[in-house]
């Protein structure tokens, strides 16, 4: 089988998991294809790879379907695991963190949802939101954690901006990538324009980041869908709270636009107010140091 046929076949094989219930196996595909061709994601020749999420953003700018949006999920998972670090191989791990994303996943304004959460192997504490329910988070992040609970509320803040559609939202308000979306009916020979378009959106949300207010509905959100799956729902104080008081500062998203970590933290503990007393609620220390810490030394 020749190259192509191979790149075909495993790009069939990323359109077939789509329609999966366990989205892990696209995130999988999409990690080996960039793993045993680092050239590809860069090679306008391959276009057949890009025409499903072509045609899906023809309709960009109105109301997308569950389809198409994780068909450009699709595209913009490749891209991630190109730039966020590749896929950690140990399983156990992977599917722990998976369990508990999707535990909390299931209290979200979208509990059917297809989520899909991947461990990336990088030094630098990072997560990451695409739409579609692609999930990043780096080993680096999950070594800043103390608890299942802290890990939940991390999860919970990326999964509010997949569940209330943050992501779309901003890239649908964005002139210069939107500007990219009228492909008509020749978008099949313009799949070069598709490309720049997933390029741009990645940038747009991997690298500039969500919105301040964006970031203050997630962290709330995240916190209260944690704690609905039975968590403590105060893990992100830590984080804020380091990062407002540390000269060296440690935070899961390093955007340009994140709000000041102070107000953040402030905001946050009003909002925990809410939710009535959660003091007997488990941070389960000892098994995020059994299931996540000790695999990852």
């Amino acid at each position: 089988m020749n190259k192509l046929s191979l790149l075909s076949l495993a790009l069939a094989l990323i359109l077939v998991c789509a329609g999966c219930e366990n989205m892990q196996q696209t995130l999988q595909a999409a990690a080996q294809i960039v793993e045993d061709n680092p050239g590809l994601v860069k090679d306008e020749q391959q276009r057949g790879k890009w025409v499903a999420g072509a045609r899906a953003v023809k309709s960009w700018i109105g109301e997308i379907d569950v389809g198409e949006e994780i068909a450009m999920g699709q595209s913009l998972a490749v891209r991630a695991f190109a730039n966020f670090g590749k896929p950690y191989p140990d399983r156990e791990l992977q599917q722990y963190v998976a369990k508990v994303g999707m535990l909390v996943a299931l209290q979200s304004e979208r509990p059917a949802f297809h989520y899909s959460f991947a461990v990336v192997e990088s030094d630098q504490p990072n997560a990451l939101a695409l739409p579609g329910g692609y999930i990043f988070v780096s080993t680096g992040l999950l070594t800043q954690l103390g608890s299942e609970s802290e890990l939940a509320c991390v999860l919970g803040h990326e999964i509010c901006h997949v569940a209330q559609k943050h992501g779309i939202e901003i890239v649908s308000r964005n002139q210069k990538i939107t500007s990219l979306v009228d492909f008509g009916e020749t978008l099949d020979e313009r799949v070069g324009q598709y490309r720049q378009f997933i390029d741009l959106t990645y940038q747009r949300l991997a690298t500039e980041g969500y919105d301040q207010r964006y970031e203050w509905i997630a962290d709330q959100a995240g916190s209260r869908y944690a704690y609905r799956a039975g968590y403590n729902p105060e893990g992100l104080v830590p984080f804020l709270f380091k990062t407002a008081h540390s000269e060296q500062p440690v935070a899961f998203e390093s955007y340009k636009t994140y709000p000041d970590p102070a107000v953040r933290l402030r905001k946050l503990k009003w909002s925990l107010g809410e939710l009535g007393d959660y003091s007997a609620l488990p941070r389960l220390e000892d098994r995020y140091r059994r299931e996540a810490l000790q695999k990852l030394q």
